[in-house]
């Protein structure tokens, strides 16, 4: 017994280092969840617990029948839905650009500090997301939506300020009209679905984090590798921030203030009245598999052993409903 002890005293210890110690945000483009096929430049991208590939510039990710996570700047992350591909023209966290080739994409933004930029590119136009928000864009039908936030779209015949539950057409003149926030696809299940994973996950990082003593955030704050449930979290620098789904993403400093009733779908949303209820069944939503450190090279991320932590981990499960909220931190 006082051994057994022991070891769960030491894969305590050990798991709480990791948290402190694991941290990425070098660049954008790391291949965070794959969900039936998805393919890296026509190579089949193979699920494997902690093990994160990257997307390099002008590399393509293209889904089949599957979907996609990529995580972008700390704090942004891209979402593809089946049947789309992307071309990653620019992996700069200051200059973070990514052309939609097919299918749709969708970007939630829960944090856009000044010194970091995401712009979405679609033919002949770019989209630069301007402020903390939630936008999709479909190549098929050459449509931007901006469900929250701001963005400012350009093409040669002139410039757009698109704002909250606006949306244009990308293959004509840019004009900014009305559309209805409330309604969803799987895609935007699917989003909300992760967010809520995400949230959950921030929480756990934020409070381990904290309890080392030793973080040092950077002033857009980290993805933090998270080895219970098996993903990177974004933990804020300072304070907390909202995203548009109604999660809550603490920092160290703030946790402490957590409320399991509060920081998951008591988020602030101008839109969330009298949305549809959404709700969807998931299974295991592990990240990729056991690494021992960060790889250097072409192999991408490869998070670290968490010396009995990482087997079998299962995150998340049952309903998750769709979120009501949004903006940004206190």
């Amino acid at each position: 017994m006082r051994l057994l002890i022991l070891a769960l005293a030491f894969t305590v210890f050990a798991g709480s280092s990791l948290y402190a110690q694991y941290m990425i945000s070098a660049h954008s483009g790391v291949v965070h969840y794959v969900e039936g096929k998805a393919y890296l430049n026509d190579t089949l991208v193979e699920p494997k617990f902690g093990k994160f590939p990257e997307i390099k510039e002008n590399q393509e990710l293209r889904t089949g029948e599957g979907r996609a996570e990529i995580l972008l700047t700390p704090g942004v992350f891209l979402r593809m839905s089946e049947n789309s591909s992307i071309r990653m023209l620019s992996t700069r966290l200051t200059d973070t650009r990514v052309e939609i080739l097919t299918g749709s994409a969708m970007v939630e933004c829960d944090d856009a500090p000044k010194d970091n930029a995401v712009t979405l590119l679609y033919k002949g136009a770019s989209v630069l997301l301007v402020k903390h928000g939630l936008y999709r864009l479909d190549a098929n039908q050459a449509r931007l939506q901006v469900y929250d936030g701001e963005s400012i779209v350009k093409r040669e015949s002139g410039a757009l300020t698109l704002k909250s539950g606006k949306r244009t057409t990308l293959a004509g003149a840019l004009t900014a009209e009305n559309f209805d926030r409330r309604q969803g696809d799987e895609l935007y299940i699917w989003s909300s679905q992760r967010s809520s994973y995400l949230a959950k996950a921030n929480v756990a990082s934020a409070m381990a984090l904290r309890d080392s003593g030793s973080y040092s955030g950077t002033p857009s704050g980290n993805w933090s590798w998270n080895p219970m449930f098996g993903m990177f979290a974004f933990v804020p620098s300072t304070g907390t921030l909202y995203s548009s789904f109604g999660g809550s993403f603490w920092s160290p400093y703030t946790v402490g203030d957590y409320n399991s009733g509060y920081y998951y779908g008591g988020g602030r949303s101008s839109y969330s009245k009298g949305m549809s209820s959404y709700a969807a069944s998931s299974g295991s939503q592990v990240g990729f598999a056991n690494g021992a450190g960060r790889t250097s090279g072409g192999g991408g991320y490869s998070a670290p052993s968490t010396g009995g932590m990482s087997g079998g981990v299962r995150v998340g499960g049952g309903a998750v409903g769709r979120g009501a909220g949004a903006g940004r931190g206190r």
